[in-house]
């Protein structure tokens, strides 16, 4: 347990820039969220029939880009949390 008498840690202290950051990297993971439900639709499909559906190639570049998006979007809470507990 911890001691009594240590107060607790400081709340962190964010700018209006780092609120934005947040809020940009949460718009820029729904992109991927969207492409992940479309992924295990896909993934279920193909379980279900057996092959890969020929018009899937184009979608699996698009499902690539929109998981680099999101990626950028985990960067941008993970720099402005950091930031933060300066």
């Amino acid at each position: 347990m911890s001691a009594p008498d240590s107060p607790p840690p400081p709340l962190p202290n964010y700018t209006g820039g780092q609120v934005a950051m947040i809020l940009f990297g949460v718009i820029f993971l729904l992109p991927g969220l969207c492409s992940l439900f479309f992924v295990l639709g896909s993934l279920a499909d193909f379980f279900r029939k057996g092959h890969i559906d020929p018009y899937l190639e184009p979608f699996v570049v698009l499902w690539l880009i929109c998981f680099a998006i999101s990626a950028v979007g985990v960067g941008m809470i993970v720099v402005a949390r950091k930031r933060a507990r300066r």
